[in-house]
């Protein structure tokens, strides 16, 4: 009853479309990948000095992430991506929606959006990472190690599961209208979504007024300059998202319409190493093949090459981990 009798007192509640709720997560998930994108375009530019770095890179978009959704959520009461769609947090207390978020449900509010996503994101990672090395042999020396691994793996495919299904139940209740939290993340912290009030904004015939009578303060200068930096942060999101969409929506059309290259020649140096690992010239053990060079080595003998030079030995061109790929060999 509190939550159907809630749009009845306190501010003015309008219920945003589940259109725009999943459109504004995607948003939010849009950013990591661009940032780190970005972010390796700008240390490739001087690999050999800065190429440590980009093992650092899920950290760099946490520091990021803070300050920008600490922005947000200080000056429009929601985060980056709820704020492009027009979207603010509001509290419920006993049946009442209040306008303002209290400084705690704004530090909480940051907690869960910054942290819960690294977090997910560093366990994937980590599980991901302990079943490529069970594929590859690796065996654990101790018992608590080999237990400690199989729990990684296991929970986060526990984790996965019914968090998603959490996620999909609390849209079945809140398209249904029995239930005013778009999000699980929201309804521990008494926060839902409702469309924001229109920001007042300094027009050009008011900026060209007062500097005409000098009446141009500080304030207003750093106004703009606020201005023009989120408006760039939301434009750079859009032209994310419509690149998305577009690459998500022509890839298979134009790998297809694409004509098959010819195969590229073997060179010399090449055919001395066929059938033996470039490294430790024997037989490959545990076929891997380099993404960047073509070229075929042992797993050990190539992870702990490319860990330490970031390159391939072979044709040295700039390498990682990524780019190792397993293939089957019988």
């Amino acid at each position: 009853m509190a939550e159907k009798g809630a749009h009845l007192t306190g501010t003015t509640y309008i219920r945003p479309s589940i259109f725009e709720i999943i459109a504004q997560e995607s948003l939010a998930s849009t950013l990591e990948p661009a940032f780190k994108k970005i972010f390796s375009i700008l240390v490739s530019f001087n690999l050999e000095r800065y190429g440590h770095i980009l093992q650092w890179t899920d950290e760099g978009y946490l520091i990021f992430n803070v300050l920008l959704q600490r922005y947000y959520l200080k000056r429009y009461s929601a985060s980056f991506s709820e704020t492009f769609y027009g979207l603010k947090r509001v509290t419920v207390v006993n049946s009442t929606l209040k306008e303002k978020l209290t400084y705690k449900q704004q530090i909480l509010s940051l907690i869960l959006i910054v942290t819960f996503p690294y977090l997910k994101n560093k366990l994937a990672q980590l599980s991901t990472r302990y079943k490529f090395q069970e594929a590859d042999g690796y065996i654990s020396r101790g018992r608590r190690q080999k237990f400690f691994r199989k729990c990684v793996v296991k929970g986060h495919s526990i984790l996965f599961i019914t968090y998603e299904t959490l996620v999909l139940y609390n849209y079945v209740l809140y398209i249904s209208e029995k239930s005013m939290y778009p999000s699980p993340l929201l309804r521990p912290l008494s926060v839902t979504l409702t469309y924001a009030d229109p920001q007042s904004t300094l027009t050009i015939a008011e900026l060209l007024r007062k500097i005409k009578y000098n009446s141009f303060t500080f304030g207003d200068g750093w106004n703009i300059f606020q201005r023009i930096v989120t408006g760039s942060l939301e434009l750079g999101a859009f032209f994310l998202q419509f690149l998305s969409w577009w690459s998500q929506e022509n890839y298979d059309m134009d790998i297809m319409s694409l004509p098959a290259p010819p195969p590229p020649k073997v060179p010399n140096v090449a055919q001395q190493y066929k059938g033996i690992c470039p490294l430790c010239c024997k037989p490959h053990r545990i076929h891997t093949v380099l993404m960047v060079s073509g070229y075929v080595f042992c797993y050990q003998c190539i992870l702990s090459e490319i860990r330490m030079n970031k390159r391939c030995p072979v044709t040295h061109y700039p390498a990682k981990e990524d780019d190792l790929i397993r293939l089957y060999i019988e």
